[in-house]
């Protein structure tokens, strides 16, 4: 026999727990009842089930239908029997439903099919839960405790619903512990999805885009706004903002006061190197802002096939592609067009015409200013570089030059070139983004 006291305590306790309505646990118990039934007696049989919510009793009902003859048993009741057990008015067509006695296998059974069944419906109990929830917050940004660490992700309990990053959504290098708060963005929120219903990720480029809202009041209020985001999670990032109000400088309220808002931002993706660029509806324009503080020579456009090439000068060719191209992915997810980037010489060879149409003249390329500049950058870069695998034996004084000529500028150049490299995708001081956006 089954203790209703008992059986109503685990319901309120599986209801209050898992947070679901209680009467799902009811529904769950009616239909193991059923199934039960089936199996112990007859597949074919249909069977009610009535449970008092108070007391916690329950009742099981086969229901039969009254007929002359009887040719199933287990699905018919005579008329003389029916008249006998409930009452004179009972006709041959009439339903009844007679209780089903419990015996000790019956009620194993039954025990056993509540349980799968329960489970199962404590499981869309919550899938329903959790889209209800979250459906609201796609595309979203929400933070919560890191619950759990598993192999292949992290489950993190958001208002008591656990919602796991896989790793695959995590930034490179970083790790989490149990206890910890973490954010994450909603990528999409679905009913069915029998691995997650919420992919959520810290890679996803709005990702970002959400931390800056934060950190930003001037996005916040719709003062600045971020027209595109490129990144390469947990290395560098870029991305493009405007400002609706005059006077209001985008750039600078993004980066914030000795770059504090910046870093708060860098700080949030494991070190993630973030460039702000001024977004232009010119598109020739938007591109060379993005490139900086690379200068272009020509910009040619494949409007048919939303390409462009690119001419740099030679001695930045190396800075505007990057380390394994990085520079230059990121400058073409963010303007949303292929970028072919050649130096002068290379267009030369290839007898592309030069078009001279970009943000530095032919005069400006030869001068000692723009040379000593393209320097001063490589051995800031060098030495940086050097200093980090050298920190012992790093000599800042060696690699600096002061004041050289136009002929000593082109021998150190080469010089320098190959240790530069390493070090060329690193993020933009913010005041040579200052120089360029002033010319």
């Amino acid at each position: 026999m089954i203790d209703g006291a008992k059986l109503l305590e685990a319901i309120y306790s599986i209801a209050d727990e898992k947070k679901i309505e209680k009467e799902i646990v009811f529904e769950g118990i009616r239909e193991g009842f059923q199934k039960a039934y089936e199996k112990f007696f007859d597949p074919e049989a249909i069977v009610r089930v009535d449970i008092d919510e108070q007391s916690g009793q329950i009742r099981v009902f086969k229901e039969l239908t009254v007929v002359q003859k009887i040719e199933d048993e287990w699905l018919e009741l005579g008329l003389n029997d029916a008249k006998e057990k409930y009452g004179d008015d009972v006709t041959v067509g009439d339903t009844v439903y007679e209780p089903v006695p419990f015996n000790e296998n019956f009620s194993k059974l039954a025990v056993m099919q509540v349980g799968q069944i329960i489970k199962q419906k404590i499981r869309e109990g919550e899938k329903n839960k959790i889209y209800e929830e979250f459906l609201g917050r796609e595309h979203d940004m929400v933070g919560g405790i890191v619950k759990y660490v598993t192999d292949t992700n992290y489950l993190i309990d958001v208002e008591g619903s656990i919602i796991p990053i896989w790793n695959k959504k995590m930034i490179p290098g970083e790790e989490f512990f149990e206890g910890d708060r973490i954010s994450f963005y909603i990528e999409e929120v679905s009913k069915e999805n029998k691995h997650s219903q919420i992919q959520a990720s810290r890679i996803h480029p709005d990702f970002l885009a959400r931390l800056m809202e934060t950190q930003v009041p001037e996005i916040a209020e719709g003062i600045v706004e971020i027209k595109s985001v490129s990144r390469e999670p947990g290395k560098r990032s870029k991305i493009a903002v405007y400002s609706h109000e005059e006077g209001i400088d985008p750039i600078g309220s993004c980066v914030g006061t000795a770059g504090a808002r910046i870093k708060e931002i860098s700080k949030e993706l494991n070190g993630e190197k973030i460039d702000i660029v001024l977004w232009n509806e010119d598109q020739s324009t938007f591109i060379m802002n993005s490139l900086a503080p690379v200068k272009v020579i020509s910009i040619e456009f494949d409007e048919e096939n939303n390409e462009c090439f690119v001419v740099v000068p030679n001695e930045q060719l190396s800075l505007a592609i990057g380390k394994r191209g990085m520079a230059a992915r990121l400058v073409a997810n963010l303007v949303n067009t292929k970028i072919n980037i050649l130096s002068l010489e290379g267009a030369e060879e290839k007898e592309r015409e030069i078009l001279w149409n970009g943000n530095i003249t032919k005069e400006e390329l030869e001068t000692p200013e723009f040379l000593n500049n393209i320097l001063k950058r490589k051995q800031k870069s060098a030495s940086e570089n050097f200093a980090k695998k050298n920190k012992n034996s790093f000599n800042e004084e060696s690699t600096f030059v002061s004041e050289t000529s136009i002929d000593e500028i082109q021998n150190y150049s080469s010089a320098f070139e190959e240790i530069a490299k390493d070090s060329e995708d690193d993020t933009v001081d913010f005041e040579e983004f200052e120089t360029y956006y002033e010319n």
